[in-house]
Parts: structure tokens; sequence; C-alpha cells
């Protein structure tokens, strides 16, 4: 297997385990706040990447590189873009945050273009429009609610950071491994979020996270949210990144999309409609033929 497709199996493999993310998520924020469910996720991901350290699973050397690069990318995300991302779902409908996340493709594939001198082929502009498309398709028939100007800056700003972590991943991964890069971020995400739970709930913080944590549900969503997603799909994400352009690597955040709406039909019951199929027929051709026609 090449390392080009090992880039692409590491991130449909990361964006499949982000689109069971949202179910997981709805699950623990139905016993908890969400402060205290972001604090008890990236509680979890410091365990096991420590534990992965321990264990001598994966190797971290971070003695004599400069931290302050993969700082920053924790900083960007999971801190900023969760928290944009937070209070921007707040704030928007389903269909509005759909059709804002498919997007967020074009302005990672023309940064990679200014920035990096990644640019995408005609066809590949054409693939990433397809997918795109698709991703639309299924948020047309996103549930009813009002959009806030607010929650529109905050997703666009969300979506807009994301970008940036994925540019500033390929940098990085020059000099740090996917694993060193997602120890570094998530660490920053547990201190940031630590804090902020403790300094929003104070006294309560600790009774708070005992309650949640008195639920199966919210055990089983943490663990999900804190090992699968946080620690494999953002190290998966990392690597692709590594070996992939942005514009062939992040595409395939449209796949986490279908894997949240077949989630809904699989696990929640949720209607199977022949808009769906089309859609995620319209998605992963996208997806294709923006990895088919790439510039060797």
């Amino acid at each position: 297997m090449t390392e080009t497709q090992k880039g692409m199996l590491a991130a449909a493999g990361a964006y499949t385990i982000f689109g069971f993310s949202y179910l997981f998520s709805k699950m623990a924020l139905e016993v908890s706040e969400p402060m205290i469910l972001l604090c008890a996720r990236f509680t979890v991901t410091v365990i096991v990447l420590n534990l992965l350290v321990a264990t001598r699973v994966l190797k971290l050397d971070l003695r004599g590189k400069n931290l302050w690069g993969p700082i920053l990318l924790g900083i960007l995300q999971p801190v900023l873009y969760f928290v944009f991302e937070n209070y921007g779902l707040k704030y928007t409908t389903t269909s509005f945050t759909g059709m804002i996340s498919a997007i967020s493709p074009i302005f990672t594939a023309a940064l990679g273009a200014l920035l990096l001198r990644e640019r995408p082929t005609g066809r590949q502009w054409c693939g990433i429009v397809i997918s795109i498309a698709g991703v639309i398709l299924v948020s047309v028939g996103g549930t009813g609610g009002q959009n806030t100007v607010a929650g529109c800056l905050c997703l666009l700003t969300a979506y807009f950071l994301g970008s940036f972590y994925s540019l500033y991943v390929r940098k990085l991964s020059k000099t740090f491994t996917p694993f060193e890069l997602t120890y570094v971020m998530f660490t920053v995400g547990f201190v940031f979020f630590a804090v902020l739970a403790f300094a929003q709930y104070r006294g309560e913080t600790v009774g708070m996270l005992t309650e949640a944590l008195s639920h199966a549900e919210f055990i089983f969503a943490i663990l999900y949210l804190g090992g699968a997603a946080s620690c494999g799909a953002y190290m998966l994400a990392n690597y692709s990144l590594s070996r992939l352009t942005v514009a062939r690597s992040t595409i395939f955040g449209n796949l986490g999309t279908v894997v949240s709406v077949l989630a809904g039909i699989i696990i929640m019951g949720d209607e199977f409609k022949l808009l769906s199929a089309v859609a995620f027929a319209l998605i992963m051709g996208g997806i294709w033929i923006v990895n088919r026609y790439a510039v060797a």
C-alpha cells in the first residue's frame, strides 16, 4: 500500500469516526451540561494519550522541539474551534449548519492553493462542488428554527479556523509525528476546558461530573468521544494531512455527513428518504473525483 493510499484510508477512518460523534454528543448532553461534557471528554483523551506513552504503544519525543507550533495548533483546535462551533450550533438551524460545514472544503482548498501552493485541478474543483451539493441536499431536510447573526458568524469562524488547522498540520508534520501533534493539542484542550468548567460552575463542578458519571450512557459517550474521536480520529486526520494535500484529505469530511445520517437511520430509527440516497451518491462521487484526479 502506498503512502497516498494510507493517507486516504486514514482520512476515511477519521471522518467515519467523526460522523458518529454527533450521536454520542447528543446522548451525553441529555444528562450533562456542554462544559461538563467537554471537561470529561478531554480528561479521558489525556488519560488515553498518556497510557499509550506509558505502555510504549506509541512514541513521544518532544525534546529539543519548538512546542509553540503545536500549542498554537491546540488553541486553534480543539479550543477555539469547539467554542465557536458549540455556540454556532446553539443559535442556528440544523440545515444551515449542514450547508456551512459543507462549504468548509472550499475554504480549505482555496487557502491551500494560496498559502501552500497546493492548487486543485479543474476536475478536483468539480468534485469538491459535487460533494458539497450532496451535503446541502441532505441539509434541505433539516429541522426548523431560526438563525441568528451571532450564530452564523460563530459557525463561519469555526469552519474558517478548521481550515487553518488543516493547513497548519501540513506545515508542522515536517517536524512532529501525528501522535505528537495530537498529544500536545489535546493537552492544551484539556487544560483550557477543565479550567473553564471549574470557573463556570465553581464548587458544583465535581458534583455535576459525579452526577453525569452515574449514567451509563454518559460514560459510554465520553469513552467514545474522548478515546475514539479525540485520540483515534484526530491522529488519523493528522496522519492523512501529513500524506495528502489539504484538498484531498479534508474532502473526506463530507463522508462524516453520510455516516451521521446513516447512524440516525440505523440506530435512532430516522426515516430513510430517496433524497438522502441521491445526496450520498453525490458526496461519495465528489470524494472519488477529488482523489482520482489529483496531481501526482
